[in-house]
């Protein structure tokens, strides 16, 4: 069976244990950004994908389910999706949406519209210039990247969103589920799949261990971040969380195509 998922350090857990269960001719994995293990599903490159929250409403009116247990979730701060910015969020005028990202570039907009009660310009790049994160204008940031950006301490402001949605809701939230269409995947191998993924997440002290110097980042927060701040349970509240964000993000008016800036009526 062929698996997409994350690239990034979250996910080595779930990836450590889909090693340790499946030889390479039972799993085929494919590394990459989050808006492209979307992609994959949806062009039937994989069997099944861990695919960001924001991309499940591309696939409505599709026989896609979900396993029901694992997701990359946080109950709080999560430390790796910002707004990062050289002035408070009341002074920004502009906002530049992740290339990489889906989930946490709706999780923004919502937070903007019904948190911070900001509206403002949007520019959806196709690449990643941290260069323009100056003056009033700010920049949605996810992954390993925002983690370093973060640590370097070189913006005024993070705004961790995780963190706002549990101020804004009271509820977790998750970042990527696991989906697959039925019928690509057998009852067993569906079962296999989910001791794979509990035996990776039991260990994510081994994890970080074994990749933060692969991703040039400190020991000691890649221990806490895959420890503390990735929640991997898809638990009863998430899937609350989940729901109430689909909702959210489905009642914004949809971002025109150009990567030029738009300003949207809240």
């Amino acid at each position: 069976m062929d698996i997409a998922l994350v690239s990034y350090i979250n996910t080595r857990p779930f990836l450590d244990g889909l090693q340790a269960h499946f030889t390479e001719e039972e799993a085929r994995l494919h590394l990459m950004p989050p808006a492209d293990c979307a992609r994959y599903l949806a062009q039937g490159r994989c069997d099944i994908a861990l695919i960001p929250a924001g991309a499940l409403p591309a696939f409505r009116g599709q026989d896609i389910h979900l396993l029901p247990d694992y997701c990359i979730g946080a109950n709080g701060q999560v430390e790796s999706v910002f707004i990062f910015s050289q002035r408070p969020i009341e002074q920004l005028d502009t906002l530049r949406l992740d290339p990489h990202s889906r989930s946490s570039n709706g999780l923004a907009r919502i937070l903007l519209q019904h948190h911070w009660r900001r509206d403002l310009a949007l520019i959806q790049p196709t690449e990643r210039d941290f260069a323009h994160i100056a003056g009033a204008t700010g920049a949605v940031v996810i992954g390993d990247e925002a983690v370093r950006l973060w640590l370097s301490g070189r913006y005024a402001y993070a705004y961790d969103l995780a963190e706002a949605w549990h101020d804004f809701t009271g509820l977790p939230f998750a970042f990527a589920v696991w989906a697959y269409r039925p019928g690509q995947l057998r009852p067993s191998q569906i079962q296999a799949l989910g001791a794979a993924l509990e035996a990776g997440i039991q260990q994510p002290l081994d994890s970080a261990a074994r990749w933060a110097g692969f991703y040039d980042l400190p020991p000691d927060f890649s221990r806490r971040y895959l420890s503390e701040c990735i929640d991997y349970r898809f638990d009863a509240p998430k899937h609350r969380a989940l729901a109430r964000y689909i909702r959210l993000l489905t009642a914004l008016p949809e971002l025109p195509t150009s990567v030029q800036t738009q300003k949207r009526t809240v």
